[in-house]
């Protein structure tokens, strides 16, 4: 009987691999805003996860990329459009901040937002940095977001499209980024409010994975990112001062 030595660098081994490590790209951010925000918030080993995660967004990919599929080169092509990619980028970073202070002040969201603006302020209480929030403002719409997006667009979305068309490629990595802050607007809103947020944060990354993979850049995909995430920031401004 013949017995066929099973290669580590197959292209069945390798598949099984990139499964593996998307898998888990997609899951770690969602259960560990579990543990920092609903089974330990406040306290120091739920603050471990949200520091920890931090690390995880680096850590992961660098350790996917190169030891377990074992790939020198990057997910990005050699033509890279950054300079096209900032308009784009830019226009739809103002135009979801315009409409978001639109609802804000046209819609029910703004009764929302108000009614609650109480569990924001407990919320970033609980993370500790309520003290220092324009420093933490600026870190999460400039580096956090940057961060981000080498995570969900160059890594989770660029193993994505390695397995599975590019369009369900798009949605499950959308779903994917919008899982965890579903999670953290509970926090704050109702469910039913927190599930419709989530969905336009889904939206917006799918959004930006078209635009990494048409533009072959990450450039406008953060540009769009920190602009949204300044508007954001800016609401959860307005609540701390208001209470």
């Amino acid at each position: 009987m013949n017995i066929t030595t099973v290669n580590a660098n197959s292209p069945d081994s390798k598949k099984r691999t990139r499964i593996a490590v998307f898998s888990i790209a997609l899951f770690v951010p969602f259960l560990a805003s579990l543990f920092y925000a609903v089974l330990f918030p406040g306290t120091a080993f739920g603050n471990s996860f949200y520091s920890g995660v931090k690390i995880f967004l680096v850590a992961w990919p660098l350790a996917s990329v190169f030891l377990f599929l074992k790939e020198k080169g990057t997910h990005l092509p050699e033509k890279r459009n950054h300079k096209a990619s900032i308009m784009p980028g830019a226009a739809f970073g103002i135009a979801i901040v315009g409409l978001l202070f639109f609802l804000i002040k046209m819609s029910p969201l703004g009764a929302v937002v108000e009614d609650n603006s109480a569990n924001i302020v407990v919320f970033v209480e609980k993370l500790g940095v309520k003290q220092h929030f324009i420093w933490f403002a600026l870190f999460i719409s400039f580096a956090h977001a940057a961060l981000e997006e080498l995570y969900w667009r160059w890594f989770a979305f660029g193993e994505g499209r390695k397995l599975m068309k590019v369009g369900w490629a798009h949605l499950i990595a959308g779903i994917g980024f919008a899982s965890h802050h579903v999670v953290i607007v509970n926090q704050f809103f109702p469910l039913g409010w927190a599930l419709f947020l989530g969905a336009c944060v889904a939206i917006g990354g799918i959004v930006w994975s078209w635009m990494y993979h048409r533009y072959n850049s990450l450039l406008g995909p953060w540009i769009s990112h920190m602009i949204i995430d300044l508007g954001l920031m800016w609401v959860g401004w307005e609540a701390l001062q208001a209470a």
